[in-house]
């Protein structure tokens, strides 16, 4: 009996502790006002682009891993095989906390894991990495620990950060992209989800993420999956440095395909001339549409190639989606206002005064979590001789 409450207790500390080291032990931040872009210049993602150099990628798929324990079927040679097969220039593969070399010194290869192993699916793509990071919150995350997460995964400033399906699960809420920094994109474009209103909450609150589409296949052999989201990067030489540049910079574009091997339309030319947006498309779209702050439509042109709009003074970004027949979709990255130099936003500080109080909280609740488990198992143990004395002195009479 002594064992069993001996166990309980060392459980209940064991749970305690998850608690503490989530809500307590992180660090705080001082998140920044939230305000949207300014300036006088306008910010081209698409600047000097060359039309031939759209190079087809695919960053987020999963192989079976960790044993079969993680949710993946096939292995890397399938993956590549696939993505090879529809003329991808780019198809990662991108366990969970894993990093999957298999195919390091093929042309086109990048490092890529998918981080997070908690409750709600609060994921992020690492791209670059040569090293893992383990620290995650099981539980559901606040805005600190999901910044924190970040910071740490932003830390070497070569790698590239991606939120993943913000609107799965419940993972990301739009607000939480009020605040959020250091990372470089989003997966708007997911089978399990379409985040519009997350990408649109970060740039409508002065955050430079740029759209990403992926497969985020875990089953390579269920080909309906496959080749359905994509992410198109302008860079001449297919490589690590110059792939992860390009994202970094804007310089791609979410597509959703519908059917993997048919003829694609793409972006021939992005400029901006004082406060006009001129864009030309391959082929004819369906429908052009302008977007602006929080999501607002500005203006939607029918069956055409080119297409203009003239940036407002209210207008503080805008980004353009292309439709075709069927479910042929482009999300253009956004042109948005800026002071001619900076276009990163800094990570919040630390608040060093709420960060030591809650972890005082923290270390006062967890030495009387101890304090109580001891005297708890203690006193069981203590109750288990005082009866067997008192037995044996029973005996004896």
């Amino acid at each position: 009996m002594s064992m069993r409450k001996l166990l309980l207790a060392l459980v209940a500390l064991f749970i305690i502790w998850i608690i503490i080291r989530q809500y307590l032990f992180c660090p705080q931040f001082s998140f920044e006002v939230p305000h949207p872009f300014s300036g006088a210049s306008f910010y081209n993602p698409y600047d000097s682009i060359n039309d031939q150099d759209w190079q087809k990628c695919n960053f987020h798929a999963h192989s079976n891993a960790w044993h079969g324990l993680s949710n993946g079927k096939g292995n890397s040679a399938d993956i590549y095989r696939a993505y090879d097969s529809m003329k991808y220039a780019v198809h990662c593969v991108s366990d969970y906390q894993k990093i999957n070399t298999d195919f390091k010194n093929s042309p086109g290869y990048i490092s890529a894991y998918e981080h997070g192993y908690n409750i709600t699916k609060t994921h992020q793509l690492v791209l670059g990495s040569n090293r893992v990071l383990w620290l995650d919150y099981f539980l559901p995350q606040t805005l600190d620990n999901k910044q924190n997460i970040l910071n740490r995964l932003s830390a070497d400033s070569d790698d590239a950060v991606i939120i993943n399906h913000p609107g799965d699960h419940y993972s990301y809420s739009a607000r939480d992209f009020k605040f959020l920094t250091n990372y470089t994109g989003v997966e708007v474009l997911s089978r399990f989800a379409l985040s519009f209103s997350h990408w649109d909450s970060a740039l409508s609150n002065g955050h430079p993420a740029f759209v990403l589409g992926n497969d985020d296949v875990h089953d390579i052999f269920l080909k309906e999956t496959l080749g359905r989201m994509c992410t198109w990067v302008n860079v001449r030489q297919v490589n690590k440095n110059a792939v992860l540049s390009a994202l970094k910079r804007g310089r791609s574009y979410g597509m959703i395909m519908g059917k993997p091997n048919v003829v694609l339309p793409h972006l021939k030319r992005f400029d901006i001339t004082g406060d006009t947006i001129s864009i030309l498309m391959s082929e004819p779209a369906k429908e052009i549409t302008f977007s602006g702050q929080n999501g607002k439509v500005l203006a939607v042109l029918k069956n055409t190639s080119s297409s203009k709009y003239i940036i407002k003074t209210e207008d503080h970004y805008v980004r353009t989606t292309i439709e075709y027949e069927g479910p042929i979709k482009i999300c253009l990255n956004p042109v948005f206002r800026y002071n001619g130099t900076a276009v990163v936003r800094k990570p919040p500080s630390v608040n060093l005064q709420k960060t030591f109080i809650f972890r005082i909280i923290g270390a006062l609740i967890l030495i009387a979590s101890s304090l109580m488990a001891i005297v708890f198992s203690l006193s069981q143990v203590t109750r288990e001789r005082i009866r067997r004395g008192s037995g044996r002195i029973r005996m004896r009479k």
